[in-house]
């Protein structure tokens, strides 16, 4: 396998300033009026609002990002499809190069289609097949008649001097393995994926399960997935048909928020933003609850049962109403508080200002076998 499989790409996990901030404003006993100078009130079109209570916002980014699922956030392909571009000048004299693909250009030649190396070299010869076109990095489909998309071969280019044409191409779920191996100076064995005994990636990771595929979207074009887990974050891992694959970041928990009836959500793609979360919603001050959420409240939910063993619903309403729910650390639990009207506010502010950050195209730090 070839093509950015060497290190698993992460988005940076933003987690820092905020986290001091509404921890400041919420946790400890219930502020009083007299520490609220200078904080504006808010007046978003909802019902009960608290003269307390600082204004807020819908978050923008959740119209920009639209509809998400838990195969948003992808870190490494071994297969780009958009990486095939047409070519605007001929890299070789005598050679009508159509398409390039990283080490492989697609040429053509009295109607047909071959395929040159990046030398320039004769890969397939252009005398047979109407069309080429890539289907992951060594494999090409291969048309007899343009005009005819259901008549074609497939060529495996993985060995450029003996490339070999496969009649009937089959994907065999079997091929893709896990293999465990200990670690040089170390007691510690890690899982790794082999496609056809080749390994994917230099990378290893501390447990391998597949997953069942109907649990992702239809769209996905996966045949096999596997979950995967290292200190303690979660990946997917997808295989297409053409043993491509592709490393998602496991989605955490996802955020539900309704101000002045605008609907938004999104996931948390970050291990460490879920655990930012999970102690935020925990460090609130709570009290006997005295007033009970309406229609005309806002409020943001967090679903902290998407990973892991917890699964619990945390739900803060602008009139600091506070229920929580599920199960954690596997007790079931019910609760019903009051927290300050400000914690609500602090959350949205959060997950503009942290978990938006999720869904921008920064480049990431690498994780290392």
């Amino acid at each position: 396998m070839t093509g950015g499989e060497d290190k698993v790409r992460l988005k940076p996990l933003f987690a820092a300033a905020v986290a001091g901030a509404v921890l400041c404003s919420c946790s400890g006993s219930q502020q009083s009026g007299e520490d609220n100078e200078g904080l504006a009130v808010v007046d978003n079109g909802g019902g009960r609002y608290n003269i307390n209570t600082p204004h807020y916002e819908f978050p923008e980014f959740l119209n920009r990002i639209g509809e998400t699922d838990i195969l948003s956030n992808v870190n490494t392909k071994s297969f780009d499809a958009s990486m095939v571009t047409e070519v605007s000048e001929q890299p070789f004299e005598g050679y009508d190069c159509k398409y390039f693909y990283p080490g492989f250009y697609i040429y053509e030649s009295g109607g047909f289609e071959g395929v040159l190396d990046s030398d320039g070299n004769v890969v397939l010869n252009a005398d047979t097949f109407s069309r080429a076109e890539f289907v992951s990095p060594t494999l090409i489909r291969l048309y007899l008649y343009d005009f005819d998309s259901s008549n074609f071969v497939y060529a495996d280019i993985s060995d450029k001097n003996a490339p070999q044409i496969i009649d009937n191409y089959k994907f065999r779920s079997a091929d893709i393995k896990t293999a465990e191996r200990k670690q040089e100076d170390s007691d510690r064995v890690l899982v790794y994926l082999e496609v056809k005994g080749v390994q994917v990636g230099s990378f290893g990771f501390d447990s391998a399960q597949q997953k069942d595929i109907s649990e992702l979207p239809a769209d996905s074009g996966a045949v096999k997935a596997y979950t995967v887990t290292k200190d303690g974050a979660y990946y997917i891992i997808t295989f297409d048909e053409f043993y491509n694959y592709t490393i998602y970041e496991g989605t955490y928990a996802s955020i539900n928020i309704n101000i002045a009836g605008q609907r938004g959500s999104c996931y948390i793609m970050s291990y460490e933003d879920t655990i930012e979360a999970k102690t935020l919603t925990d460090s609130f001050a709570k009290s006997e609850n005295t007033a009970q959420a309406t229609e005309q409240d806002d409020y943001i939910s967090f679903d902290f049962g998407l990973y892991g063993e917890d699964d619990y619903l945390v739900t803060v309403y602008s009139s600091g109403a506070y229920i929580s729910q599920g199960v954690k650390g596997g007790v079931e639990f019910y609760e019903s508080a009051n927290v300050d009207t400000r914690c609500f506010v602090d959350l949205v502010r959060w997950t503009d200002s942290v978990v938006s950050k999720e869904y921008t195209n920064i480049e990431g730090t690498e994780i290392n076998s």
